[in-house]
């Protein structure tokens, strides 16, 4: 779908191979883009030893050396939460200073800091085995995990004037699964809400049986 526009019977839309038509609710389960760290190597071993979702990988590298990456506080704070099952993990804040009181969390906790500019990742066959930096020795490493943020993957809940909360997810009612545009309802990652496919599944359950209450409504099949 290239793109959707409120009408007189509900949304007109228009996909890319030029087609088009009228529909009289609209569910929207575009998903998100994660923000891959602009660092030489990551490409080759992305989703094999580097990955963006530690509840969705983290158990893998009990008892093996990692690094949490995100600039400022972002690294660091990953870097507490994977302490909490992963003994050996290394913070990496990308050549910017963290809080004082991130710095405090680290040292609590026993997680060491490296600030300097990561500058690539090495490994083979999708292995990560090393961090680069700019200055300072290398960092020998089993595992990466990254905070560097994502974002919406379309622009049709903006187009359409769908609220979004702080962190950039559609809002939707809790009554009528409904976004803050009548006829409008999302599922998965565009809500940003639990970032699961289990989630996303139970998400779109429940928009596709709002959305059927709402025509039974519609039609005078109940109140």
């Amino acid at each position: 779908m290239t793109d959707i526009t409120p009408a007189e019977d509900g949304f007109a839309f228009d996909c890319a191979d030029g087609t088009g038509g009228v529909a009289s609710k609209v569910l929207l389960a575009t998903g998100i883009v994660d923000d891959l760290p602009d660092i030489a190597g990551v490409g080759d071993l992305y989703g094999v030893s580097v990955h963006h979702c530690l509840y969705c990988d983290g158990f893998e590298y009990v008892g093996k050396p990692v690094a949490a990456l995100g600039k400022g506080d972002k690294g660091a704070d990953l870097a507490v939460m994977m302490k909490h099952w992963i003994a050996d993990v290394v913070a990496c804040s990308d050549g910017t200073e963290v809080s004082g009181d991130a710095a405090r969390k680290l040292k609590q906790h026993g997680i060491p800091l490296r600030s300097e500019p990561v500058v690539a990742l090495e490994g083979t066959r999708g292995l990560l085995t090393k961090i680069k930096f700019k200055s300072g020795p290398d960092l020998e490493r089993s595992g990466l995990f990254f905070s560097t943020g994502c974002h919406q993957a379309s622009d049709l809940s903006l187009r359409l004037g769908c609220v979004r909360d702080e962190k950039g997810g559609v809002i939707t009612d809790p009554a009528t699964e409904e976004t803050s545009v009548p006829g409008v309802y999302v599922a998965g990652d565009v809500s940003r809400d639990v970032l699961l496919v289990s989630i996303a599944i139970a998400e779109g359950a429940k928009a596709a049986v709002a959305i059927n209450k709402a025509f039974l409504r519609r039609d005078g099949f109940c109140d």
